[in-house]
């Protein structure tokens, strides 16, 4: 069955949604989504941006017209580090994935401009270990903030979506360009996203980054200079830069752009002794006019508008012309990297936690369906084996072994049905958790309504005896005398949350908004203390409530 994946590239004044559909050879375009971020960078209050950023998203994003949830998104900036080390081979090869990670971090930690406790790093090596005859390998390493991690799926959750994987973004454009690459043969590729507020250069051999340099000016700097200089508001600039094009007086901010583009990739021609066959040009920027022009006249290497990721993709979306898609595709790049699906054996990033990838939520759940599942499995291979030992004569050696594997089928057909009788209990359970104790789901809900848009959770505890609580609350009780009696309400479950807050207000809101709902009791802060959160100050807290099923209102004949 082909599989469907979202790319979700969340830029500074934009945000864009590629869905595509892998099937075969065949990669096929879904749905295109985009949305520009109602909030003037740099001059909005956090609050303002963080909603008109969600707004943007569930714009670019309406579930009604998508075939799945599984999206991946990525990381840009300059904390994001991409970097090409050489390890020695034996301890890649010997060691756990773990404890390379710290080997890089070792290697690197001077380079990196966050605290190191705060770094999360992902690699895949460039060389095959086990056929290089080198003493050292080369490795391809990324390094991101934990924090920045936290940020990108604490919003994902917001918006209710669920992510495949956490990419950075110059992988992204790399991908995103592959399509391209057959009808070119050409071996070292250049590519230049002129971002809003950065700039990113990308060299690339195939899908091997060789080279990646994040240059903190972007369109952003020209539309804030014709803003000043012809006394317009901030969208009106925007707009005078890409209809009548930048003005004289704007063209020294462009050189200073254009002038540490070509100081990276001159650096790379010098320091690896490689030439750059081509390089393209993508990213919002692209649609400036006379943007090409200009730059051949800066950079000596040749340069082309990248349009290539529609070339090669099957357009299924009717509501869309073709001449759209080609003029906005040079903004598409990343996005369509990010929607690509990963093939076998491809090398690629994901920070995305282990376990998150594994379950697809924050905290754990019993899932009942994997026990009858092995159930099915185990007694299914136990049938198929004792029809093979009917059907064909063997000798008394092989029957033996064929005994001996039936004997292990058997135990573990034992174990799959202690796994089904523990899965039927668990059942019973969370029937007992949503009909009788406190409603867990609602719980929950009322948990996240009362977030303010300035607090994180970072972890959510809920703790107590729940079935022996709704069993209780189930039958009558005997006291000492063996006499019945009506039992008493359940004791209240526990709840711990831990969180960050941007604001120290933010807390408090929280605690407030919690009081409100008749589920939450005693509702305490147990602990906060300052924290960073990216390149801000904030709050690491903890709060712990009770939570209480309250007995509904009496009706008026019940009075009686």
């Amino acid at each position: 069955m082909a599989k469907s994946i979202i790319g979700l590239d969340i830029g500074t004044n934009n945000v864009k949604a590629v869905e595509l559909v892998e099937s075969g050879k065949e990669i096929i375009l879904k749905h295109v989504g985009f949305a520009r971020i109602e909030a003037i960078p740099d001059l909005t209050n956090e609050e303002d941006r963080h909603k008109a950023l969600l707004k943007a998203i569930r714009e670019a994003l309406p579930k009604s017209s998508l075939k799945t949830k599984k999206v991946v998104t990525a990381l840009n900036g300059k904390l994001v580090i991409n970097r090409i080390i050489s390890l020695p081979k034996g301890p890649v090869m010997r060691l756990a994935r773990e404890e390379v990670k710290k080997m890089i971090i070792a290697e690197i930690e001077a380079e990196i401009p966050f605290p190191v406790e705060d770094a999360a790093v992902d690699y895949y090596t460039l060389d095959d270990p086990a056929t290089t005859k080198e003493e050292k390998i080369r490795i391809s390493v990324a390094v991101v903030p934990k924090s920045e991690i936290d940020k990108n799926i604490a919003l994902m959750r917001e918006i209710g979506i669920e992510q495949e994987s956490i990419d950075v973004v110059p992988f992204a454009l790399m991908r995103g360009l592959t399509t391209l690459k057959p009808r070119l043969n050409v071996e070292t590729t250049g590519i230049i996203e002129l971002g809003a507020a950065t700039t990113e250069v990308v060299v690339t051999r195939g899908l091997d980054m060789l080279f990646t340099r994040n240059v903190p000016l972007g369109g952003n700097l020209l539309t804030r200079v014709i803003q000043d200089i012809l006394n317009l508001d901030y969208e009106k600039a925007e707009n005078s830069k890409i209809t009548e094009g930048l003005p004289p007086t704007v063209t020294p901010q462009f050189e200073r752009i254009a002038t540490e583009i070509r100081n990276s990739l001159s650096y790379f021609q010098l320091q690896e002794h490689k030439k750059i066959d081509l390089a393209f040009i993508c990213g919002g920027g692209s649609k400036l006019r006379q943007v090409l022009q200009f730059l051949k006249e800066k950079i000596d290497i040749p340069l082309e508008i990248a349009n290539p990721p529609l070339e090669n993709i099957k357009n299924e979306m009717k509501n869309i012309p073709v001449g759209l898609l080609e003029e906005i595709g040079p903004s598409l790049v990343t996005v369509i990297g990010l929607a690509m699906k990963a093939k076998k054996n491809e090398k690629r990033f994901n920070f995305l936690p282990e376990n998150m990838r594994k379950e697809g939520v924050s905290f754990k759940i019993y899932y009942i369906g994997a026990g009858l599942a092995t159930a099915a499995v185990i007694l299914l291979f136990y049938l198929l084996l004792a029809y093979k030992i009917k059907q064909k004569e063997t000798s008394i050696v092989d029957m033996k072994k064929a005994l001996s594997n039936v004997q292990y089928v058997v135990e573990r057909t034992q174990e799959a049905a202690q796994a089904l009788a523990e899965a039927t209990r668990l059942e019973g359970i969370l029937k007992e958790i949503f009909v009788i104790t406190p409603p867990l789901a609602q719980v929950l809900d009322e948990l996240v309504v009362s977030m303010p848009a300035t607090v994180w959770l970072r972890e959510v505890i809920i703790s107590g005896d729940i079935p022996e609580a709704a069993a209780i609350t189930a039958k009558t009780a005997r006291d000492g005398k063996g006499a019945k009696k009506k039992a008493g309400p359940p004791p209240p479950l526990s709840l711990e949350v831990v969180g960050l807050s941007t604001k120290s207000v933010g807390v408090a809101d929280f605690m407030i908004n919690l009081k409100q709902w008749p589920h939450f009791s005693s509702c305490e802060l147990t602990g906060a203390k300052q924290a960073a959160i990216g390149t801000e100050q904030g709050v690491a807290w903890t709060i712990k409530c009770s939570i209480l099923n309250p007995a509904p209102a009496k009706k008026p004949e019940d009075k009686k």
